[in-house]
């Protein structure tokens, strides 16, 4: 009888497992193996990299490709540190906004404040002498602050567009966080010394790259040697690597004697743009070198390869919550171009970081990002959109994935209890 018994359990058993092996085949049958169903943790945008192959004497400096954003070298990036007057490429982007609105004109009038007058009158700052009775046009008042690097002018605009010193850093603030800067703190639009002010190096090429390649007018003012800022008062920049070192146009200086020396460098030749950020130097003198050394270092040592090309697919899929299809194909809307280290062994992956997605998915909606990781370090993030759209499951069948989800999970509860009873007899 106990073989009698035991040959109808082993029956049993064979049947369920025939049964709940259908099921999970027809549950997972439209799943495909390469499918990202969870959230793909990449690793971090470097803090350090490369320096051992570049000397610079300041502690913190990256190096950056200005037409994707790519990390070539990266030290410190974010420590914090005073900004002194970069704050001033942050007042000029709010002054450029309000121009591309329709707010103001490049001849529109920015009054003199008498606290920028205030700031004029003070001695050991960087001014340009103005005062309430000048009439003074945006498109000067950006002169003033890239190429004498004047407090007194950006306090001006400060004033103009906020109406008060701490409203102006408001949106300051507000904008630092529109454009990711989360290591960086406003207080003034000067860069005048203050404890509660500060920034990063990442912070400071972020912010360095979308102004230049949104309002490319500021390499205009930062690229000039001098200017008039009175009949007979001429001033120099600041910049000593204007004219000296090939391809350079600007950015823009900083110093205070909490800061030490800063400077962000952008660069181009051919048809590679480069941005320098150096923060805390010791002197102008190691500032400029330790950019030129920086700036060196990309124009010699990399080339350009195409990694993907616009609107190419990935070879994963992402997986969708109550999607029709329950997945859908994603593909950056741009080239994917990276600087790679010339006569080195450089190895390229994709890592693709998707949040959970829910059913309807629209064509073209962004799904996530494509992490770009170069010899173990993310150098570069590029957003990826849905190629085709993947609307919701129709009642049926979710009524059918229903029922296949408790079959499946029914069928291993009972092969689990039938493999506990056969291992007794």
């Amino acid at each position: 009888m106990g073989r009698v018994r035991r040959t109808l359990w082993i029956g049993t058993a064979v049947v369920i497992v025939l049964i709940g092996g259908t099921v999970v085949l027809a549950q997972t049958g439209t799943q495909n193996n390469t499918t990202v169903s969870t959230t793909v943790s990449a690793l971090p945008m470097t803090a350090s990299m490369n320096t051992s192959l570049v000397s610079i004497t300041a502690p913190a400096g990256e190096l950056i490709d200005a037409s994707t954003g790519q990390v070539l070298y990266a030290n410190h990036v974010t420590d914090r540190y005073y900004p002194a007057s970069l704050v001033k490429m942050m007042t000029s982007l709010l002054l450029l906004e309000q121009v591309k609105k329709g707010q103001l004109t490049m001849n529109s009038i920015i009054p003199v404040s008498q606290q920028a007058f205030q700031v004029a009158q003070t001695p050991g700052l960087s001014v340009a002498y103005i005062n309430p009775a000048e009439h003074i046009p945006v498109w000067k008042m950006l002169e003033y602050m890239y190429v004498v690097s004047a407090d007194d002018a950006a306090v001006a605009v400060g004033d103009a567009l906020g109406g008060t010193e701490t409203s102006f850093a408001h949106m300051m603030n507000q904008k630092a966080h529109q454009l990711g800067l989360t290591g960086t703190h406003y207080t003034n639009a000067s860069g005048l010394q203050d404890p509660n002010q500060y920034t990063n190096v990442r912070d400071m090429g972020t912010l360095a790259r979308y102004l230049i390649s949104h309002y490319p007018i500021v390499l205009k003012y930062a690229s000039m040697k001098g200017m008039y800022i009175h009949p007979g008062q001429y001033g120099t920049t600041y910049d000593q690597l204007l004219g000296q070192y090939p391809g350079l146009d600007g950015l823009k200086t900083g110093s205070t004697t909490q800061a030490g020396y800063n400077f962000v460098g952008t660069a181009k030749r051919g048809h590679t743009s480069l941005i320098s950020v150096v923060l805390h130097a010791g002197s102008f003198q190691n500032v400029f070198q330790d950019t030129a050394n920086l700036l060196n270092f990309g124009f010699t040592q990399f080339h350009q390869v195409q990694i993907r090309r616009q609107n190419q697919p990935l070879s994963q899929k992402v997986w969708v919550k109550n999607g029709s299809d329950q997945q859908v194909s994603v593909a950056p809307y741009q080239n994917i171009d990276v600087q790679v280290m010339r006569g080195k062994s450089v190895t390229v992956k994709e890592v693709l970081s998707v949040q959970q997605l829910n059913a309807p998915i629209a064509a073209g909606q962004k799904v996530g990002m494509d992490d770009i990781v170069v010899n173990g370090h993310t150098v570069l993030q590029v957003p990826v959109y849905a190629v085709k759209a993947d609307p919701q499951a129709g009642f049926i069948a979710k009524i059918w994935r229903s029922v296949m989800n408790s079959a499946h999970l029914g069928a291993k509860h009972v092969i689990t209890y039938l493999v506990k009873k056969l291992g007794k007899l």
